[in-house]
């Protein structure tokens, strides 16, 4: 149903913006240009539908399992449920971590068993933001589940290889080595 709504929603987005841009420079008969003016509210009300419609479904997925976790600013929801006396992790630093990647529906996406542990320097890699978020919280063996919306993931493109358009991603993930 998620991945049925995920790709009505990306196609009338498409839609839309084709419409918009192939109608941005007509004229008329007297070849004056004709001004389209977007208006941004659409666009605003179809990206705070989606996002309210992705709240609901987080907020099943952590009634169904209990998870008791905290929401950040941004929007990332956290649980640190294994915590050391490590130093903190901060921008720069290389990680290796230990990991699984679940959709809400609990599909296996990515898992560091299959795929082996990730390695990324903080700051300056293309792991998805909310990753980096969370892992700027933790430090040398600690553990933790996320839950990643959509917008702190991949949003309206996907990875382009197992995550569609607006999918919401659950990490599991240990924190094995900083360097």
């Amino acid at each position: 149903m998620v991945k049925v709504l995920n790709k009505v929603f990306f196609t009338f987005f498409v839609f839309l913006v084709l419409v918009l841009f192939s109608c941005k420079n007509s004229t008329i008969k007297d070849n004056k240009p004709i001004n389209i003016i977007v208006e941004d509210s659409i666009l605003e009300a179809a990206h705070k539908e989606a996002v309210r419609k992705e709240n609901i479904q987080i907020n099943d997925f952590l009634s169904r399992y209990k998870w008791n976790v905290k929401r950040s600013g941004t929007g990332l929801y956290y649980d640190i449920y294994k915590t050391t006396n490590a130093p903190t992790i901060k921008n720069g630093d290389v990680v290796l971590l230990d990991y699984t990647i679940i959709f809400l529906n609990g599909d296996t996406v990515y898992s560091s068993q299959i795929d082996g542990k990730k390695e990324f320097v903080i700051g300056k890699s293309n792991e998805v933001s909310g990753l980096e978020e969370a892992l700027l919280m933790m430090g040398i063996g600690e553990k933790a589940r996320l839950i990643v919306p959509s917008y702190l993931a991949y949003g309206i493109t996907g990875d382009f290889n197992k995550i569609s358009i607006n999918n919401t991603l659950v990490y599991d993930i240990e924190v094995i080595d900083v360097y």
